[in-house]
């Protein structure tokens, strides 16, 4: 490779797809998307080793920042991977980086999110905020005091795990099935019998009258509103944003804050004791993972 480029290669491993681009800063060029295979860990590797040579035909790239499922140990070991159980206590940095000659950062995809949008983003001067990412799961990047929050155990924000049925029968109890924007699309996609395509599926519920798909769109919507509540309920936020690519559908976005806000006027005591926050979508929607792992790559450089 000739040279140092600025660019950093950002990949964003999801349950569903795989999205990479070139970075600087706020700039992106270069964006792809593949479906996330299948596979098991050996051959999924490989995948992302020629992913990034292919990179390096036309950016001679030297670092290279992941935004992945699953809490990240400081050694880059993932744990759990989410959606993409094959990275499951694999050091992400450690596979790539014996195949080429890339310095590899990892990062949750929610924390990777939140410090993208706490560097250049809506939570930019924000010393106290969050950052719901919704896509096959769910995930919380948490800022708190002007740092990301990883907690000891780099748990923080693996809201996947909130039971939100008290009966707990089953994998649909948890906030992680609940709260999936790939699942939403899907079931309203059966209903309207059309393909799962998230613009086509918010245009079609836009525009029909359709009672059961309305209101698994308002369970939803109140689902998330709940979440935000009670994340303000233990940390006391100036700001949440929402991230995904559902974060597109400005609509969805004006629900969930609209639900949130009739919480308050559930009981008075509410409205006089909670702070109400601003809940907004991320500025870089669903391209906050990507920016922010970029980020994390060159903070990560200044540090060591």
């Amino acid at each position: 490779m000739k040279g140092k480029s600025m660019w950093t290669l950002s990949i964003d491993i999801g349950g569903t797809y795989i999205k990479s681009a070139l970075i600087m800063d706020t700039q992106i060029r270069e964006k792809r998307q593949i479906e996330t295979p299948k596979t098991d860990k050996d051959n999924f590797i490989l995948v992302l080793v020629e992913l990034i040579y292919s990179y390096q035909q036309i950016e001679p790239i030297e670092f290279v920042g992941f935004s992945v499922p699953g809490a990240v140990k400081e050694a880059s070991t993932v744990f759990f991977g989410g959606a993409v159980a094959c990275l499951n206590e694999v050091n992400l940095k450690q596979e790539i980086e014996k195949h080429l000659p890339v310095r590899v950062f990892v990062e949750n995809d929610a924390k990777a999110a939140v410090l993208g949008e706490a560097s250049f983003g809506h939570l930019k001067g924000i010393e106290n905020g969050a950052g719901i990412i919704l896509g096959t799961g769910v995930g919380v990047g948490l800022l708190l005091d002007g740092q990301v929050r990883k907690g000891p155990h780099c748990q923080a924000g693996e809201v996947s795990f909130l039971i939100q049925d008290r009966g707990i029968n089953g994998a649909e109890s948890f906030a992680g099935i609940n709260l999936s924007a790939v699942r939403l699309v899907k079931e309203l996609a059966k209903l309207f019998q059309c393909e799962p395509e998230g613009p086509l599926v918010f245009d079609y519920l836009y525009q029909k009258e359709d009672e059961q798909a309305q209101t698994l769109y308002r369970t939803y919507c109140n689902q998330v509103a709940i979440l935000c509540f009670n994340i303000q309920c233990l940390l006391d936020l100036d700001k949440i944003i929402i991230g995904g690519g559902i974060s597109k559908q400005k609509r969805l976005i004006r629900d969930i804050q609209k639900n949130y806000e009739a919480i308050f006027s559930v009981s008075p005591m509410i409205e006089q004791t909670i702070t109400k926050m601003t809940i907004e979508a991320a500025a870089f929607e669903s391209e906050a993972n990507l920016i922010g792992a970029a980020k994390g790559v060159r903070l990560n450089e200044i540090s060591n």
